[in-house]
This record gives structure tokens, sequence and C-alpha cells, in this order.
């Protein structure tokens, strides 16, 4: 059940001191009065309570829930966490945690290897889980943020730090700056687990599935192989008694036998007499080429590592996309200005899908047999007040 009408430890003291005055005649509330202090002890005990109340409910409800806590309430349903294929590993670890500064220093701050990153735990109760940072994070003199990896520091590999979480770290800052922290994407404890937004997906439709015979248990089936990013069902593909399924899989490694997976794990809940017919949907890659304005002093080995920053998300973004979806402009030039706070303003220049140029505005595949994932992303960078292009 979700917790509604959640007061901040302000409004819980107000009500308090309001009712003092109205039922007890106490009229001495300002700060400072024997009425105000007690009522501050006492709330700041109840804030913290409430809050321990919120995220227990949060972690027992599918919607809410994370890491090893969805692992407890999938296996309510008999629906284990998966794991992806190893390739997707390298993009999992890199760009998961984020440095920042409220306003720019006057010189470049370097938070070290090996700095410590945790989750909050000082305002309710909750386990606290230690992750590392990889390499060293530099945030250049004039900028207020720069990305980092951290891997977990803990043995248990069932523990996802859901996006937001990573809040704390044992940096010493130069003094007169406060550097904070985040991670923009979930952290995984084991870098090959499945995501917690597919898992809930999954346990989702194992709930509505749970006949057989159903299009719906068909995929959910096809979902639960190795390898398997998305399926698509199409009923009646060659007419009656026929059924397409449709692979959308995480990489290009094991086609060979993904066709034959997923018939072994569907053969069992088919309804009799149907055809099911296993298809690879087809790659459409997408080549996006982009130019990007970069912050006036801008040195040519910051806007190579800038460009390839860029990269790194468009690619991100276009990989997410599924049998359906569509590709939006508006959400690639968002995605590179989000690499750099020195990318001043990004603008795509032009699309190709399937070596076909399309025009510069969201773009839907009109078949639902393929998929779009990134082919060769192009971004050009370019210096305000300089007229060298790198």
């Amino acid at each position: 059940m979700p917790m509604m009408n959640m007061k901040t430890r302000e409004q819980m003291l107000m009500a308090s001191l309001d009712g003092l005055q109205k039922n007890a005649g106490i009229a001495s509330i300002s700060p400072g009065s024997i009425a105000r202090a007690f009522a501050e002890a006492i709330h700041s005990e109840i804030y913290d309570l409430y809050n321990a109340l919120k995220i227990s409910v949060e972690q027992s409800n599918l919607s809410t829930a994370n890491g090893i806590n969805l692992d407890m309430i999938g296996a309510l349903y008999n629906v284990p966490r998966r794991s992806v294929s190893s390739e997707l590993v390298p993009e999992r670890a890199t760009a998961n945690i984020e440095f920042f500064i409220n306003k720019t220093h006057n010189t470049s701050i370097v938070i070290p290897s090996g700095t410590l990153v945790f989750n909050d735990v000082s305002n309710y109760s909750s386990t606290q889980y230690m992750y590392e940072l990889n390499g060293d994070v530099i945030i250049p003199n004039g900028n207020t943020r720069a990305y980092g990896a951290v891997k977990a520091k803990f043995p248990d590999n069932n523990i996802t730090a859901a996006r937001n979480t990573l809040t704390q770290h044992n940096f010493i800052p130069p003094a007169g700056v406060v550097v904070f922290c985040n991670n923009p994407k979930e952290v995984y404890s084991s870098l090959n687990s499945e995501s917690d937004d597919n898992y809930r997906r999954r346990i989702i439709s194992a709930v509505r599935g749970s006949s057989t015979g159903t299009a719906e248990s068909i995929r959910f089936a096809a979902l639960a192989v190795k390898g398997v990013k998305d399926a698509k069902i199409r009923e009646a593909s060659f007419g009656i008694g026929s059924c397409d399924i449709i692979i959308v899989p995480e990489t290009r490694s094991g086609l060979a036998t993904m066709s034959d997976l997923v018939i072994d794990q569907v053969r069992s809940i088919k309804p009799v007499g149907v055809n099911l017919n296993v298809r690879i949907a087809e790659r459409k890659p997408v080549d996006v080429s982009m130019s990007i304005i970069l912050r006036e002093g801008t040195t040519s080995d910051t806007a190579r590592a800038v460009e390839n920053q860029a990269r790194i998300f468009i690619n991100r973004y276009v990989n997410s996309l599924s049998i359906g979806d569509s590709i939006s402009v508006t959400e690639l030039e968002r995605q590179a200005r989000n690499a750099s706070e020195i990318i001043v303003s990004a603008s795509v220049k032009s699309i190709r899908v399937d070596n076909q140029n399309i025009a510069n505005k969201d773009f839907r595949l009109s078949d639902d047999k393929s998929y779009m994932t990134a082919g060769s992303l192009a971004v050009y960078s370019v210096i305000m007040g300089s007229s060298s292009t790198y």
C-alpha cells in the first residue's frame, strides 16, 4: 500500500505546537521555550519512525521494492532474477556515480580512487552498503560535476542500489567546498544481474501469465531465457493456429541457439495444435551525426574526452530501444548535454536508420519485426570562440 500525505518534520512540529496552544493553553512556543524544546525532541524521533515505516512499506510493494527485497517478492511467485549477457557488463560499470558541487571552484577537485560511497541511513532504519570508487574523478576548474564508476565493497551479490540512493561519501573536500554525490542509474553488486526494472516487469507478467497457453504466459516464458532482452507475440501470423515469437536479443552473441532455447522454454505451456515460429528481430543500426558546442577555454584533450562521454550516453539511450519504440531527436540531444556541463548545446545533424537517411524528427520503424540499435555515433565538438573542430 502506498504512503499518502507523508508530513515533513516541520509540519509535524507545527501541528504539535498548534495543539499545545489550542488544547493545553500553552502560549510560549517560540524557539528556546521549554514546550518547543520538548516538542522538537519528541518529533525528531517520531519523524525517524515514520521514515522507517515508509521504507518498510515501499520495500514490501512490488512497484517500489528494489534489490534483495524485490528478489524476495519474486520468490513468492517462483520468479528468480536471471543473469544478463556478459557483453553488457562494461556499459553497466560506466558512469554510475556523479560527484557535483553547487558552485565552481578556482582549482580542480580530485576525488581519489578508493573513495567510499554509501547510502544515507541517518534518518531511518536501513542497512548501509558501501561502494568503492574505481578511479580518480576530477571536477575541473570552472565545472560543477563529473562522472566516475563505483563497485560493491561487500560480498552479497543480491544487492542493487536504486537510482538516487548513493548520496554519501568519505571524501574530504578543500576548505569551503561541499562535494555531493549521487548515482544516476542502478548500481549492481553483481554486474551480470538482471535490472530491477526488467525483473519487476517479469514478476508482473508472471502474475498475469500464471495460466498456460496465453500470449502473456508465452511471452513471459521467452523473457526467462538468458540473452533475451524483449519478446513480442504476433498471434495468427500465418493464419489461425499459428503464432510468431519475435525475440530482441541483448547482444549478438548466442543467436545461433537462442531460438531453440526459447522453443524449449515455451513448449510446455503452448496450446495444443498451435504452431510456434520463433524469429530473431532484425537489427536496424542507427547512425547519428551530432555537433556539440563546448565552453570557451576548453582544451583539445578535454574536448575529446567530452565527445567520448557524449557517445557513451547516446549509445546507452539508443540501445535501450525495443520493438515499437520511437527514437527522439530531443532525447538524443538531451542525453548528449547530460554527458558534461562543458557542453553548451547539442544539435543532431543527421540520422540514418538501416543506411537510409531520415528527417530530423521522432522516428519509428513501420514494422513489428525489427528494432533499432546503436550504429556509428559521430560527435563533433566546437569550442566557443574558436574555429577549430575536434
